[in-house]
């Protein structure tokens, strides 16, 4: 850890004490859309279009966070089943949040939103939902009504559109200070990343292949990314994402376990979590990451999908380079931690001194105010042999 970091670090608790000064209203805001929204006076009750978003209001209002929330989505509970049991349980207020439906999906009940009680200030939607609210003229709907939509984007434009959303929403939220503060903590880790990449022009450039939803049917294989969402991680670090090619400018898509065997692939990364099937109620095959630490049960399946023939035939499975991550960091504030498991993996002896899980714990402590721990990512191999 740098000298700089540590003084940024021991600092950040004296920033953020100071963020409850009173923000001036009205104020006018510019979301990730280029979108501006003014609000006349200081919102109180927060919707989340999707819930996994929860750590943003956590950083925004720290131990107040489950105060503020009034309504959201149902996919923390079936997506992210540790992270809702680790937010109930500090925040028992979550549980009774108003349920709302996916916009981008059509399944969002405008009339039934606008009347509840008690009736939202703001809604902070993604990207996806962004477009499908605009075209419909909801968010027009919406600020008719006296509520307001921010955009927040941690997927599409993971690295650039972060700091962004972070900031914007708690300036909009009367919560600037505590804005800033994650931002020159995300910026500390993240320069020290680049200026590491930087001095290192001769690099070795890795081939990597980024399993997304690794275990969400073991069947399927592979669905992956070659834009936004963690492959933006590959890219900065210098290395080669092996979908990029064969899907020809598509974001998203899904490789043969043929192609991935036949494109050498050095560094193969699974993104993966516990998931709930909503059909069944029952546990999908991914691996269980996240704050739960049930090492029993990650070292079961992740053994389970290490098992497929295919794998194994890959040089990164011969060279015991598979790993996987918790997901729900794609969409997240807290991506840096993923980033830099990225950094160790791809480029081990570059970034020895990187220590992501207590990024972790320190972002959660220092912007968040919240004690948390947990297992969000591993070896592959070492995890099979019970060694986290």
């Amino acid at each position: 850890m740098t000298t700089s970091l540590k003084v940024l670090t021991l600092t950040l608790g004296a920033i953020i004490s100071c963020s409850a000064l009173a923000a001036d209203y009205p104020m006018t805001v510019t979301d990730v859309t280029g979108r501006a929204i003014t609000f006349d006076h200081e919102p109180e009750h927060i919707a989340l279009g999707t819930a996994r978003n929860f750590p943003l209001l956590e950083i925004v209002y720290g131990k107040d966070a489950g105060k503020h929330l009034v309504a959201m989505r149902d996919d923390m509970k079936n997506s992210a089943p540790s992270m809702y049991e680790l937010y109930v349980k500090r925040y028992p207020s979550l549980a009774n949040a108003h349920t709302i439906g996916k916009i981008s999906k059509g399944q969002f009940d405008a009339e039934a939103f606008i009347n509840m009680k008690p009736k939202p200030d703001v809604l902070i939607i993604g990207l996806d939902s962004a477009k499908k609210a605009e075209s419909t003229g909801l968010i027009q709907k919406l600020d008719d009504a006296g509520i307001k939509v921010i955009t927040a984007d941690f997927r599409d434009k993971t690295i650039d559109n972060t700091l962004k959303s972070v900031t914007t929403v708690a300036k909009a939220l009367g919560q600037d200070k505590r804005g800033q503060a994650f931002s020159d903590y995300y910026l500390e880790h993240l320069n020290h990343i680049k200026d590491v990449i930087a001095k290192h022009p001769d690099i070795k450039t890795k081939n990597v292949f980024l399993e997304t939803a690794a275990g969400y049917t073991f069947e399927s294989c592979c669905d992956t990314y070659a834009g936004g969402n963690m492959s933006d991680f590959i890219t900065l670090l210098k290395a080669e994402n092996i979908a990029t090619k064969p899907l020809k400018g598509a974001h998203k898509g899904v490789m043969s376990p043929e192609t991935i065997i036949t494109a050498s692939t050095d560094v193969y990364i699974m993104q993966s979590a516990g998931w709930i099937d909503k059909k069944t109620g029952k546990a999908t095959h991914g691996i269980p990451l996240g704050y739960a630490m049930n090492k029993e049960e990650i070292a079961s399946q992740t053994a389970m999908l290490m098992s497929r023939d295919w794998l194994k035939a890959t040089k990164a499975f011969q060279t015991k380079n598979v790993y996987a991550v918790y997901k729900p960091f794609y969409n997240s504030p807290y991506n840096l931690v993923a980033l830099e498991y990225f950094a160790k993996w791809i480029h081990p002896d570059l970034f020895k001194d990187l220590n992501p899980e207590a990024t972790f714990e320190e972002m959660n402590k220092k912007l968040g105010n919240n004690d948390v721990k947990g297992i969000f990512g591993i070896n592959n191999f070492e995890a099979m042999s019970n060694k986290l």
